[in-house]
């Protein structure tokens, strides 16, 4: 019971400074400072490199800002000397440390009202090399227990405020120290330690989020009251993952437009899972052009890389416009060959709430007028 408690007090870290976060940038006088560091650009340099922050993450709880690779950097470092991660602008222990999406508008804004201060194309592909916060990270637990609640879990056995079954045994030839940072994985909220050399990546490459399931299915570690370990379909190679239905978000969500794909593949007599795997080998032969592609590292993606089943839809819903769009209207259902194209495209707002114009305009084409509200 006591080491149940315990772990739930670590699980909830992560979660407890993000919201912290979030409070503060919505307080007035974080809202007056974050005005002050818009208008003054010497407010918004990281304190390691001295430039304006790039890809800026926020260490708690001293709120302090960096750019990623500096801070990756630094957290290298600090792992390699010494039991704590020490902030290198107040020397307070830094117990979490995660991007900033609220000050990196600010950071973009900056760098194009004063095309000066960005830096060389050079430089930022090296400090991007050393970025590796790509999710949140709990990099220390604070004070962790009392010296009663510290002797009292001595006596158990461990001695550690335990966080994950790496930090009570070793799996795979690693186990975790004090010093280990770990990641809190998005589907279950357990903990993993955070690994460059992982045997198999931990987080999704289309969102950045972490999955601990491939992780601890590698290791051969399974879940329990304490630890919580996730499925492993939480995140797997593309070519792993199957549909058996079309997904909620193919052809922006169009129910009419879904129902026409989804009788074209009826029609060809062809599994659906096989129209999806044809397109993700065309992905990966570079046949597709990937600009509305709504995942991070769009370019890089292959049929082998590890995505979560979010970024997974996502994908499918973007390879079933092209097969749509390459399809010759004979193809299509006889009620779909006569329909026009609507102005606005894959764009339009309207089909959204106008279920007559969403059945009489087809909607999987480019716009010929613009992204606007038809």
């Amino acid at each position: 019971m006591f080491r149940k408690a315990t772990t739930l007090r670590v699980l909830t870290c992560a979660f407890y400074w993000y919201r912290v976060l979030e409070v503060c940038v919505q307080s007035n006088a974080c809202k007056r400072n974050l005005q002050e560091t818009a208008e003054d650009p010497e407010h918004a340099k990281c304190p390691i490199c001295l430039n304006v922050w790039h890809d800026v993450v926020t260490a708690a709880p001293c709120l302090h800002n960096f750019c990623n690779g500096c801070f990756s950097e630094w957290l290298k470092r600090s792992q390699e000397r010494r039991a704590s991660v020490i902030c290198p602008q107040c020397r307070s222990v830094v117990q979490f440390v995660g991007r900033n999406h609220f000050l990196h508008g600010i950071e973009e804004d900056i760098l194009q009202s004063d095309s000066s201060l960005r830096r060389s194309d050079e430089e930022l592909v090296l400090l991007d090399s050393c970025s590796t916060i790509k999710s949140p990270l709990v990099v220390s637990r604070g004070k962790n227990m009392s010296h009663k609640r510290a002797r009292a879990q001595s006596a158990e056995g461990s001695g550690r405020d335990l966080s994950c079954p790496q930090c009570d045994r070793e799996y795979g030839g690693f186990q975790c120290n004090e010093r280990t940072v770990h990641l809190q994985c998005q589907a279950c909220s357990g903990m993993m330690p955070s690994r460059s050399n992982a045997p198999v990546p931990q987080h999704c490459l289309g969102c950045d989020r972490a999955f601990c399931g491939a992780y601890w299915h590698a290791m051969g570690a399974a879940g329990s009251d304490v630890y919580p370990v996730c499925n492993q379909e939480t995140l797997k190679p593309i070519a792993a993952h199957s549909l058996t239905r079309l997904p909620f978000l193919a052809h922006e969500k169009n129910r009419h437009e879904q129902d026409i794909t989804d009788k074209c593949i009826r029609q060809m007599g062809r599994p659906l899972q096989d129209v999806i795997s044809e397109w993700i080998r065309k992905m990966s032969n570079r046949e597709v052009d990937r600009t509305r592609l709504l995942l991070n590292h769009s370019e890089t993606i292959t049929s082998q890389t590890y995505v979560c089943r979010d970024c997974y839809d996502k994908l499918v819903s973007f390879l079933l416009y092209w097969f749509r769009i390459t399809l010759p209207k004979h193809c299509l259902p006889q009620e779909a060959q006569q329909r026009e194209d609507c102005w606005y495209g894959y764009a339009c707002r309207t089909q959204h709430h106008n279920e007559e114009h969403a059945r009489k305009r087809n909607h999987v084409c480019r716009p010929s007028r613009g992204a606007r509200t038809p």
